[in-house]
């Protein structure tokens, strides 16, 4: 019979995990992070990373990963603002980008208000109001004095 050890985390993974994690706080992309320890792909690499973040159980390790991007971004704000106070659009719009970043890392956006409305019909009144109407077009149609043509009781058309 074969055990399986679901329960079990290897040791050597968690390690591996760690470093990835590690690599990736200082910077390296995930392509640099797969080449050196060993994925065979960047999404390995990547998987790795969200796994070692749900491992980690200390808030501060998530806040002192949060610090480290705001650190990022603010060297990015810096490196370009000298552009962007010249009115350079592209420097505007890499400026855009980084505080949008900004205020998702902090969750600084307002939330999008969405209002919807439903309108629900019961079957039992379309049913009798339909009724309604197809009973006033007979009554209109069997009237003397109605307006436009019509059909009479042998399918004639009347009324032009």
């Amino acid at each position: 019979m074969i055990e399986a050890s679901v329960n079990k985390l290897d040791p050597e993974l968690i390690e591996k995990e760690r470093n990835v994690f590690r690599y990736r706080q200082a910077g390296w992309t995930f392509d640099r992070i797969a080449n050196v320890l060993g994925y065979s792909h960047p999404s390995g690499a990547h998987a790795a990373f969200k796994r070692a973040l749900e491992r980690i159980k200390d808030e501060s390790l998530a806040n002192e990963m949060r610090e480290l991007h705001r650190f990022r971004l603010e060297a990015a704000l810096s490196a370009i603002w000298p552009e962007v106070q010249k009115g350079n659009l592209q420097a505007i719009d890499r400026m855009l980008k980084i505080l949008d970043r900004d205020a998702k890392l902090y969750g600084l956006d307002m939330p999008i208000k969405s209002e919807v409305e439903v309108t629900s019909y019961d079957g039992v009144i379309l049913r009798e109001r339909t009724r309604e109407i197809i009973r006033t077009i007979r009554e209109a149609r069997r009237s003397p004095d109605s307006l436009g043509s019509g059909v009479s009781e042998t399918g004639a058309i009347t009324g032009e």
